[in-house]
């Protein structure tokens, strides 16, 4: 989060932190201000300079009352240190003395430098770069369409590439886990949602605690090793095809499938995938997601007030870069919902009956009843909750904007004048 906290309220309840507290915060340069975090929470501020001197002061051990004397002479003007600290405070950027501790553990942490360290990434490097000149070189090793069928029976299939691609993003998500680990940063998995897609994701919001380059290597590192298992299963596959068997090799077949098409994906920004986190990185944005919705709704007459609010506290480059996102994430969001009207929703009934067709021919009596129960528990289920919660969120917005189209509505008015 961003926050002005020059503009925060300062009418705060919060108990004033500890030293030990205030010695956990880390404060990065970010254009003429400060990111204020800590590898403790999940919450960051953006300070002035003086806010930042301030921090720098109380963490070299400067009583409250120099540090003010020290911010009235910086300022011009009396500085409150207690209410700058409790807007921090009231922004949860400080964390229980009990929970100071929860950062990654020790063997993460070692684990983490050793597969994310300097040699490491040097080897990812050539391998990532081997992929590519391999399916440009040697076209039998290059991906079909054929290859998401390894089986001759379609239960199987779906059972097989569900797994396969289960195992894929484990390894995805671990190695973000791991590179955040290697700065000490301790991560959260958790199952989520994109527009209709199950996805699998974990929280790197710690990261802002880190410079700005060093967060690159963590934001990348899912799809580095996306790139090194395909390379690894294209390699399996032109030098130990005879050795491993016909049935390993249209698995390895499928598994470069998985990964090629991982990486295709990654470029639908609009989805908020790895290759957005990386230009949010990049460009500096704090609040694109945000900045990019409420202008959006701004354009269709349908901002609310804090849209309004969000408009007027961000700042130009923050605009632009939103102005630019909308024309990726408009026509990315038109594409993706031709794919769930035109292919997704028709071929789910097909899919539900291959999958109850032998439970309810012969119960679950015979390995083709099972699969077709494991198929339902691991593909078509998690894709029907997705599907539920697309349309509930659908519905929501539907609701919410004919409700900003009544005759007298204020916000709807304001929105209106914005220019």
């Amino acid at each position: 989060m961003s926050v002005d906290t020059t503009e925060a309220p300062t009418n705060s309840a919060a108990p004033l932190p500890t030293l030990a507290q205030i010695a956990t915060l880390t404060l990065v340069p970010d254009g003429d201000g400060f990111v204020v975090g800590s590898p403790h929470t999940a919450e960051y501020v953006e300070v002035p300079e003086l806010g930042a001197e301030i921090i720098r002061w109380l963490q070299q051990g400067v009583d409250m009352a120099e540090c003010e004397r020290r911010a009235a002479d910086l300022a011009g003007e009396p500085v409150d240190v207690a209410d700058f600290l409790s807007v921090l405070a009231d922004e949860g950027l400080f964390a229980r003395e009990q929970d100071q501790n929860r950062l990654a553990g020790p063997v993460a942490r070692r684990v983490g430098r050793l597969l994310f360290g300097r040699a490491a990434w040097i080897l990812y490097a050539v391998l990532a770069l081997a992929g590519p000149v391999l399916l440009i070189s040697v076209p039998e090793l290059r991906p079909s369409y054929r290859d998401g069928f390894p089986f001759h029976t379609q239960l199987l299939n779906i059972l097989a590439v569900s797994l396969l691609g289960m195992a894929a993003v484990a390894a995805h998500e671990g190695a973000h886990v791991l590179a955040a680990a290697a700065y000490g940063m301790r991560s959260k998995l958790s199952v989520s949602r994109r527009l209709y897609f199950l996805t699998f994701q974990a929280d790197l919001t710690r990261l802002w605690s880190l410079p700005r380059r060093a967060r690159y290597g963590p934001l990348a590192a899912g799809m580095v090793w996306d790139a090194v298992i395909m390379t690894i299963a294209l390699l399996l596959q032109a030098t130990l095809a005879d050795q491993l068997g016909p049935v390993t090799v249209r698995l390895l077949r499928a598994l470069v499938l998985l990964q090629f098409t991982a990486l295709i994906a990654q470029i639908m920004v609009f989805m908020r995938t790895d290759v957005y986190a990386l230009s949010v990185n990049a460009t500096g944005a704090k609040t694109l997601w945000a900045t990019k919705g409420a202008l959006l709704r701004r354009y269709l007459r349908r901002a609310t007030r804090a849209d309004l609010r969000q408009l007027a506290d961000a700042d130009p480059g923050e605009i632009r870069w939103a102005r630019r996102y909308l024309w990726l994430y408009v026509p990315g969001i038109a594409v993706a919902l031709g794919y769930l009207v035109w292919f997704v929703l028709p071929s789910l009934p097909h899919l539900i009956e291959l999958c109850v067709a032998p439970i309810r021919a012969d119960g679950l009596t015979t390995l083709a009843a099972w699969q077709g129960l494991a198929a339902l528990a691991i593909s078509v289920v998690p894709m029907l909750w997705a599907l539920s919660g697309a349309i509930r969120s659908g519905v929501r917005v539907v609701a919410t904007a004919a409700a900003r189209r009544r005759p007298g509505n204020p916000v709807a008015e304001a929105a209106g004048r914005v220019t």
